[in-house]
């Protein structure tokens, strides 16, 4: 059954399903046993599962069935199981002709009409493998479980590509264990960013490597689609992502030079073709970093992520990646970032104006979550405030874009005379220099316009949901290069107020910011460079071997965890 009609849902967020077989059956299919919490003596009647995208508003449901309820074998509870099996190719037609990432969930209806809509937690010490390939017309679909990082729910990568680029894909995983003599003698760079993007710290870097260092190997990795490919005409050695070419880089690349985790650079998230490609991996930060904990998602253990040499920009940073990142000394560079290069670059023309750029929330996943979010209307109230429709109807000039991560909900958000961008229709870097004043939440954009001597204001109205448990690396009211506010008036109030006065940066916000880096030039490309062909040697096999074994404790204890409380639902 498919259905684009949610039924209505309980508000408040239930606990996970729990899947504990997941098996892929051939032809194309695979069935899911899930167990279920019995809650408020009301066992659920009617099963199916839900595949939600992150990126359009697809809903595909499934009829399962589901057995009566049973004695929990620890804690006194009650259970349900359930099983449900999912047709690949109905699913795959379902989707839009683009990658994205799905969230896999239950809904369970109760005797009072009550529907529950449940994530699902991934098979309890299963190792992922794709779930199959559906072939469609001139391409192939590859469907690969991946979990979250900080709950460990099950979500489906999407992978489109040819059969060229699949069979290519399994012909050098195979022959993987011969490449590291290749390695050595090709020497070969992969750079890049999130696949649809080239204008980050990836850019600047490859950029200057092309025009400074052109006998080096170093190719820059993109989807097809990206609207940001044209920046890189002209610059040589752009391989198309998830095509064969992409596919022998990857795989012969000595280094994986990235923003985000490695596995954005590869041509699939599968992970036998993560453990196959063996370059050496390199992390340079996306900003500023210690607004927000991070540990989690970067941190030396943290699940999903692995890197062999971290790029910072401060003594700072690289004490928090000591110290709470658990990184080793020697892992850790300060270099600055190569967008910096940039930034600091003498502006074309005067600065005018506010730019409002907004960073991403975790739990806004989805086009029903996204509409119903206080984050949405938070934002749409600042640039509907009626003093800020006065300002700009005065010739205020005032520009929205979000986070690339939101990018699909830019279409939510208006204001008349707000000029409201979705990612691609300008660089983000040359919005930053055109502009005046920056608004953020919590954005390591913040710093960057603070670097450039100009005004930041931060609105964080969710502070608490949006830390959480983790907190902060920093004293945000001792050491933001801004003031926070937390009310739309207050803001507004003084986003006007600093715009009257000419936007001036007070003298303390001021010296804040120039302690955010340890190099105030434009040579960060170049030791980003140096530091980059410095990063491989015997010492980074030894760390990740102990780096795994540590792991590999980690997750026995996460899985042991996991047991006890299924075990007690």
């Amino acid at each position: 059954m498919d259905t684009t009609t949610p039924a209505p849902v309980t508000t408040a967020p239930p606990d996970p399903a729990v899947v504990f077989h997941e098996h892929v059956r051939r032809g194309g299919a695979v069935r899911l046993r899930v167990r279920l919490p019995v809650r408020d003596d009301a066992p659920a009647q009617a099963l199916r599962a839900v595949v939600l995208s992150r990126q359009t508003r697809m809903r595909h449901e499934v009829p399962g069935t589901l057995a009566a309820p049973t004695r929990a074998r620890r804690g006194g509870g009650r259970v349900q199981e359930g099983e449900v099996t999912l047709d690949l190719a109905a699913l795959v037609g379902r989707l839009a002709p683009a990658d994205e990432m799905l969230d896999v969930l239950v809904a369970t209806d109760d005797a009072r009409g009550t529907t529950t809509l449940r994530r699902v937690r991934r098979p309890l010490g299963a190792r992922a493998r794709p779930w199959g390939v559906v072939t469609r017309g001139d391409e192939v679909v590859q469907l690969v479980p991946y979990t979250t990082f900080r709950a460990g729910h099950r979500s489906l990568l999407v992978e489109r590509m040819t059969p060229e680029a699949l069979a290519a894909l399994h012909r050098w995983r195979r022959v993987a264990w011969l490449l590291p003599p290749v390695r050595a003698v090709r020497g070969t760079w992969l750079v890049g960013e999130q696949p649809h993007r080239a204008q980050d710290n990836g850019y600047h870097l490859f950029r200057w490597l092309r025009e400074h260092r052109p006998d080096l190997p170093a190719y820059y990795v993109i989807d097809a689609t990206s609207p940001d490919l044209p920046r890189l005409e002209g610059l040589g050695h752009v391989v198309l992502r998830h095509s064969p070419e992409h596919v022998r880089v990857a795989f012969l690349a000595t280094r994986l030079v990235g923003t985000h985790h490695a596995e954005y650079l590869l041509p699939s998230r599968d992970p036998r073709v993560v453990r196959a490609v063996r370059g050496v991996r390199v992390f340079i930060r996306h900003g500023v970093s210690g607004t927000k904990n991070m540990v989690g998602n970067y941190g030396r253990f943290a699940p999903g992520f692995r890197t062999d040499r971290l790029h910072v920009s401060s003594d700072r940073e690289r004490d928090t990646a000591v110290r709470e990142f658990r990184y080793r000394p020697a892992q850790v560079r300060v270099t600055g970032l190569p967008r910096f290069d940039a930034l600091l670059r003498p502006p074309e023309r005067p600065p005018s104006g506010v730019l409002v750029v907004p960073t991403w929330r975790e739990w806004i996943s989805n086009h029903e979550a996204f509409i119903a979010s206080e984050y949405r209307q938070a934002w749409q109230a600042v640039l509907g405030h009626p003093a800020l429709a006065d300002a700009v109807a005065g010739g205020l000039r005032v520009t929205f874009i979000l986070h690339p991560n939101m990018r699909g909900f830019a279409e939510a958000f208006a204001a008349p005379g707000v000029r409201v961008l979705t990612q691609g229709e300008a660089e983000l870097q040359t919005l930053l220099r055109e502009h005046e004043m920056l608004v953020t939440d919590y954005s390591s954009v913040g710093f960057d316009v603070a670097l450039l001597g100009r005004p930041v204001a931060y609105f964080q109205f969710d502070q608490e949901r949006f830390f959480g448990a983790q907190g902060s690396h920093l004293d945000l009211n001792a050491d933001l290069p801004g003031p926070i506010v937390r009310d739309v008036d207050a803001l507004v109030e003084h986003v006007l107020d600093t715009a009257r006065r000419g936007y001036p940066v007070a003298p303390g916000y001021a010296d804040r910011a120039h302690r955010l880096v340890r190099y105030h030039d434009r040579r960060n490309c170049e030791r980003v460079a140096h530091s980059v062909a410095t990063a491989g040697g015997p010492a980074v096999q030894w760390w990740r071997l102990v780096d795994r074994g540590a792991a590999g404790l980690r997750a026995t204890a996460r899985r042991v965890r996991a047991r006890v409380r299924a075990a007690t639902t």
